[in-house]
């Protein structure tokens, strides 16, 4: 089971590779590996001492989704996207029954930061390859068509590679900051950091920038005064006149590739801030017709394209009617009371992260990969991402084992390293 579980977290990102086409819809190949999983996941439900954390909520929410299933036009959509959640709940029981031990934990963790570093380093070479005259696999957007790329791995485009990236960043280098001695680890990092940058994904560099901000702010804290204060007094004053510098090139157009296809400060252009506006504002008026019952996760395309008075025949004019904004997505999916459970169980897997949940080194790091990676998908849509559950899973057990174990601070060599 650790081997299935090591192998689907190289091909989970997979958005236009390791797929399977069907009817409309997109089967991954990391969910027909985690199969066993899944049932291991079932066939030990009634026998566990310890759920997943959060796991009620868990339940709740999908039972309000489940629920909302027939409230649609599009009967078929909203069937596919609740099997995806009942997958990605049973995701989480499976790995939570398979991982048990600290030995297996640190397995899949090691596996799961290689395969960062395997999905960087793909990303690297679409970057490479065509400046050296070769043709790179799987591009989809070019800065200068046939010579300078934009990175998006095995991804549908650069934001969903960030997307799925950033939690791996924030991971390692969380544990990096705790000097966690995993081989390679260093390596992995700088793979990921030099992708994330030539992704050109502008949502993405401002995460990163968010957690190297976070960082910055635990180094100074633990300086005396008045350095901190300072330091900490020069970085907002510098902040506020890069922002200024930033607001008045943008404006006047000399610096505007900066922003370009972020949303921000753009008037024109399908990735307009308007544009993300309006389609924010589409979603939660989905909510405003449904605030009690909910359209379930995939009801939201077709109400929104009932607004701008579209009609959707199949998946693919769906998609091209998507609201944005994940929040926004799962409270017109779920409806008022709905949503409460599902902020509840976000907020129960965040706060891993807090000092008195008492998680291991492992835990922690993967809370604060989820919390950024949620922060990221608010400028996207759809929360029913294979690696956003696939990491809510991974955290899930290793928060039950640092519940049953011993606080684990470093990576021991001890162990096997082989994943059989």
């Amino acid at each position: 089971m650790i081997f299935l579980i090591c192998l689907a977290a190289f091909m989970v990102s997979g958005d236009i590779f390791f797929v399977i086409p069907i009817g409309g819809f997109t089967l991954r190949i990391f969910q027909i590996v985690m199969c066993p999983v899944l049932l291991k996941g079932l066939w030990d439900l009634l026998n566990r001492s310890i759920w997943p954390v959060g796991f009620g909520y868990l339940l709740l929410w999908t039972l309000f989704i489940l629920c909302f299933v027939p409230n649609t036009s599009f009967l078929d959509r909203n069937i596919f996207y609740a099997l995806w959640l009942i997958f990605s709940v049973l995701m989480v029981l499976g790995m939570t029954s398979c991982i048990d031990t600290h030995e297996k934990l640190q397995t899949v963790l090691r596996w799961y930061v290689y395969s960062y570093g395997f999905s960087a380093a793909f990303g690297l070479s679409q970057f490479i390859l065509p400046l050296i005259g070769l043709h790179p696999f799987l591009v989809q957007q070019w800065w200068f068509p046939g010579i300078l790329a934009r990175i998006n791995g095995f991804t549908y485009e650069p934001s969903y590679y960030a997307t799925y990236m950033i939690a791996g960043w924030v991971m390692i280098d969380y544990l990096r900051y705790k000097k966690f001695g995993l081989p390679y680890l260093d390596l992995v990092y700088w793979l990921v950091t030099v992708a994330l940058l030539l992704s050109s994904s502008r949502i993405g560099w401002a995460t990163m920038i968010a957690w190297l901000g976070l960082r910055a702010f635990w180094h100074l804290r633990k300086r005396s005064f008045p350095w901190c204060k300072l330091a900490i007094a020069g970085m907002v004053t510098a902040s506020i006149l890069i922002a200024a510098t930033l607001w008045l090139g943008l404006r006047t157009e000399d610096l505007s590739f900066l922003t370009s296809g972020l949303g921000i400060l753009e008037e024109m252009g399908s990735y307009s801030s308007q544009g993300r506006w309006d389609t924010t504002m589409q979603t939660l008026r989905v909510y405003a017709d449904h605030p009690i019952i909910g359209v379930s996760l995939g009801g939201i395309a077709p109400e929104i394209a009932r607004q701008n008075e579209i009609s959707v025949a199949d998946n693919e004019d769906a998609k091209t009617n998507e609201g944005l904004c994940t929040t926004a997505e799962v409270l017109a999916a779920s409806g008022t009371i709905g949503f409460v459970f599902y902020v509840l169980y976000m907020s129960k897997l965040c706060g891993t992260v807090l000092p008195s949940r008492k998680g291991t080194v492992l835990a922690v790091a993967l809370g604060w990969g989820l919390i950024f990676q949620l922060i990221i998908l608010q400028t996207d849509q759809n929360i029913l991402r294979g690696y956003v559950w696939f990491h809510i899973a991974l955290l899930s057990a290793a928060f039950g084992v640092a519940r049953t174990s011993p606080e684990l601070s470093t990576y021991d060599p001890s162990y096997a390293s082989s994943i059989s």
